[in-house]
C-alpha cells in the first residue's frame, strides 16, 4: 500500500473538502469551501428577463443563450475550484496532493490547476465522495492508481 498524499482534495461542482493526512495516514478535515455556482439552479442565479427581446407569442431568444451561459458558469466554477486548490497547496506547503472528483468533471478541473499543482499531483480518484466519511476517502485514495 502506497502512502497517502499530504493533502487530499475532494470536490464536486459545489463543494470542496480539503484533508491533511497525518503520519499514520489518517485524514483530518482542514477546510470546506462552498461554490454557489455549483449548488444552485441557473434560474436561481440569473434571470433571462433582461436579455429577452419583446416578441408576441413566444419567449424570445433567452433559450438560445442558455447553453453558452451554462457552459460559462461551469468553467467559472472549475476555475474557482482550481484557484482554491492552488491556494491550499501554497498555504500548506505540501509536497504531494490527491484529487478526488466525479469522473465527468475530473479532467476539466485538472485543465485549470497550475502547472506546479499538476507536477505535485500524486493520486487521482474519479468518484464523487464529497458526502462520504473521511475513512471512505482514505480507502478510495489507498486503492487509487497514480
Amino acid at each position: 500500500m502506497k502512502p497517502l498524499p499530504s493533502l487530499l482534495v475532494v470536490t464536486d461542482r459545489g463543494r470542496l473538502l480539503a484533508y491533511l493526512t497525518d503520519e499514520a495516514g489518517r485524514p483530518r478535515l482542514l477546510s470546506t469551501t462552498e461554490f454557489k455556482e455549483g449548488n444552485k439552479k441557473i434560474s436561481e442565479l440569473v434571470t433571462d428577463q433582461a436579455g429577452a427581446f419583446p416578441n408576441t407569442g413566444s419567449v424570445g431568444t433567452s433559450s438560445a443563450e442558455r447553453m453558452p451561459l451554462v457552459a460559462e458558469m461551469e468553467v467559472r466554477c472549475f476555475r474557482k475550484i482550481a484557484e482554491e486548490v492552488d491556494k491550499l497547496l501554497k498555504r500548506e506547503g505540501v509536497t504531494t496532493w490527491g484529487l478526488c472528483a466525479p469522473s465527468e468533471i475530473h479532467g476539466a478541473l485538472l485543465d485549470f490547476v497550475s502547472r506546479d499543482a499538476l507536477e505535485r499531483l500524486g493520486s487521482q480518484v474519479r468518484r464523487d465522495l464529497v458526502n462520504s466519511s473521511p475513512q471512505d476517502v482514505k480507502e478510495a485514495f489507498e486503492n487509487a492508481t497514480g
